[in-house]
């Protein structure tokens, strides 16, 4: 990072340098003014890094169960973060970002997604009144698409891969706001709540592993951030450690991990079932990495038929998420005995929005 700063109001994605943006929280709640407050993420607004006449675009997100469950006999916690408004846990992210394009008086957004967070953009541009673009890759489950566009969105496919429907909404930055998950610092704040929500449940500490899907990463960055702003505040003795899997055909970040680089490996992608982690370029993957390592974490790749063999054991215990959210029981079935010991396992789609998907795959 060149270390330039920018006002809170710019309309730039990303800094002069190529670089993307940072947010240093500086802030934190209390523990004493959580037990009054309402059970969505804006129960820790403080450390959001927002100004405080920020009114909040909330559809009630955030506060996602946390259960357990014995696998191969072992206890593991699961995080039912797909039970968000919009059926992700990008709900956490959109909120915070479209609070402040609310807030800067922004009337229209571009985003490009795969599906997600495309449709939680669009549910928040929704709730404030702001006209919404997506841009998704041709393949996009079809489910996912028609919520973007019933919360009103227009939707625009581009054919390739996920990369190049983040090219062409890049290009149309150049007329709109764009609202990205990617490259906004915004979104990554807002999916802090996760790891404050953890602490909560499990009586202010802290468990031993975190497994999350990563694609561009955003999930575990936010998660880093907000354990480490735990500690910064004196409310946590340790950052657990965070392992990020991956899909074996698009894994940028896991072969980034392997060869000990500070950046996305160059890779030739493929397409994979688990398609809500299927970016080539990740563009904060400097700061992933970081939070993996610092965390004393790794990275996992993992099959599509292992995705699927573990999507199906979800299916069993009554759990139905998108194969996106599998791949974390697939990482957490490759890891030694003492890291799967006390570990959460977040899952973060809503297999809902891919029934027709997984009818084909399983009926």
């Amino acid at each position: 990072m060149c270390g330039k700063k920018y006002p809170l109001d710019t309309e730039r994605f990303r800094c002069s340098c190529g670089g993307f943006f940072e947010l240093e929280v500086r802030n934190i709640f209390s523990k004493k003014s959580l037990s009054g407050r309402l059970h969505t993420i804006w129960r820790y607004r403080e450390a959001f890094m927002l100004p405080d006449t920020i009114e909040p675009v909330s559809l009630g997100e955030g506060l996602t169960p946390i259960v357990n469950r014995t696998i191969n006999d072992k206890k593991v916690f699961l995080k039912m973060d797909y039970m968000q408004p919009t059926g992700s846990f990008k709900d956490r992210g959109a909120s915070v970002l479209i609070s402040l394009v609310k807030y800067l008086g922004i009337k229209s957004v571009v985003e490009d997604s795969s599906g997600n967070a495309g449709a939680a953009v669009s549910a928040y541009a929704a709730s404030a009144g702001i006209s919404c673009t997506v841009y998704v890759p041709g393949y996009t489950p079809e489910g996912k698409l028609s919520q973007a566009i019933l919360y009103g969105s227009k939707v625009v496919k581009v054919q390739g891969k996920r990369q190049d429907a983040n090219d062409a909404a890049m290009d149309a930055s150049k007329s709109s706001y764009y609202a990205s998950h990617l490259w906004s610092p915004f979104f990554p704040i807002g999916l802090q709540s996760s790891a404050f929500e953890i602490w909560e449940f499990f009586n202010y500490n802290i468990p031993d592993t975190i497994i999350v899907p990563a694609g561009s990463g955003g999930n575990i960055e936010g998660i880093y951030t907000g354990f480490k702003t735990l500690v910064k505040a004196g409310y946590s003795d340790k950052i657990p450690r965070i392992i990020g899997v991956q899909a074996e055909k698009c894994s940028p970040l896991h072969t980034a991990f392997q060869k000990g680089l500070d950046d996305y490996a160059r890779i030739d992608a493929g397409i994979t079932v688990a398609e809500g982690i299927a970016v080539q370029c990740p563009p904060r993957a400097k700061a992933v990495l970081h939070a993996i390592r610092d965390s004393g974490g790794k990275t996992v790749s993992v099959t599509d038929n292992e995705i699927l063999e573990s999507l199906k054991k979800l299916f069993g215990m009554g759990i139905y998420v998108e194969p996106t959210s599998a791949s974390v029981l697939a990482g957490w079935e490759k890891l030694t005995q003492a890291e799967q010991d006390d570990a959460v396992l977040i899952l973060t789609g809503s297999g809902l929005k891919e029934t027709t998907k997984l009818v084909e795959l399983f009926i």
